[in-house]
């Protein structure tokens, strides 16, 4: 699949689930006409790799202006920054990071890359991000909700300083038939303040092989960056 199509894909879903013109990075709501019954659903927990330390040879960044702070790879690429209003957007990725809205001049040849978006919006006043917390709550570590279009399956809990939330991953049910999707999601809100912080990791240029699952392939590429994902997560500080 084509870095553009992903891309695309990406900000269709970021659009989805507005928060600002700028919106935040969440899941694709679920069909509220289509019933949705929890499923269990195994969560693969890979090794970590022996010679990958997150904690090493790290980039930082900083926002003063809304006190967000984080760390990634230093052999990715970005940030790539976008400020709109009260939300800030914050991409970066093993491959090349391109300006919010605009497409890449050309498709990048670097196949099966990741990147993850880091988006903060204080004072949320759209509760579009209801639609996927709400079923989050409801439901246990490991289970999931398929509609026809869409399945989300709640990964874990998390508290990070005063935000509180999930981790969660978002793809296709079985039944639907567009373009792949498989985006692993952290979503926090602090109830207080109604700041929103969510990051959001995703395969990006996917080659899929002739005979091969395409799920299984995107969940491979997603396993081998979960330890930067977290790391990421885990490096976040907001004042």
């Amino acid at each position: 699949m084509k870095k553009t199509l992903s891309v695309f894909l990406l900000m269709t879903i970021l659009t989805l689930n507005g928060c600002t013109p700028m919106t935040p990075a969440t899941s694709t709501p679920l069909p509220r006409s289509e019933p949705a019954t929890p499923t269990e659903t195994q969560i693969p927990t890979p090794a970590s790799p022996t010679e990958v330390n997150p904690s090493a040879n790290q980039k930082a960044y900083t926002n003063n202006t809304f006190g967000l702070s984080f760390q990634y790879p230093s052999n990715w690429f970005g940030p790539g920054e976008d400020v709109s209003g009260a939300t800030l957007r914050v991409e970066v990725g093993s491959d090349k990071v391109y300006p919010y809205g605009e497409p890449p001049a050309q498709a990048s040849d670097v196949k099966d890359s990741y990147n993850v978006v880091v988006q903060y919006t204080k004072n949320n006043q759209n509760p579009s991000w209801k639609d996927t917390y709400q079923p989050l709550l409801n439901l246990k570590d490991g289970e999931s909700l398929a509609s026809a279009r869409s399945l989300l399956i709640r990964v874990k809990q998390l508290n990070i300083g005063r935000f509180t939330g999930f981790e969660y991953i978002t793809t296709l049910s079985e039944t639907a038939q567009t373009d792949h999707v498989y985006i692993r999601s952290v979503m926090l809100v602090d109830e207080q303040t109604n700041d929103l912080l969510t990051i959001l990791g995703q395969p990006i240029n996917v080659e899929v092989s002739d005979g091969a699952q395409w799920r299984a392939v995107y969940q491979t590429i997603d396993e081998a960056n979960l330890i930067f994902f977290h790391g990421i997560v885990e490096s976040i500080t907001i004042k």
